[in-house]
């Protein structure tokens, strides 16, 4: 069973969820349903445990990639 709810948010409130919403593709409502389940549902959050791993490679990285340190050469 679902419930119906209407609440009153700032405007600021309102831009950060519109904001969320257009960025990640979910309803407003299933941001809020998330937000709800995280703050008071701990225990009930999904895990998955691991790690997380970033790469990047670059062909020719430029200088704040490299960190401009003396030393380090650019291939061409």
């Amino acid at each position: 069973m679902t419930h119906r709810m209407q609440i009153s948010l700032t405007d600021q409130q309102f831009q950060t969820l519109d904001a969320e919403a257009n960025r990640t593709g979910l309803s407003i409502a299933e941001l809020v349903r998330r937000a709800v389940d995280r703050a008071y549902r701990p225990s009930v959050r999904p895990h998955a445990s691991g790690i997380e791993l970033s790469v990047g490679v670059w062909r020719r990285p430029d200088a704040a990639v490299t960190g401009r340190r003396p030393g380090i050469r650019l291939i061409d």
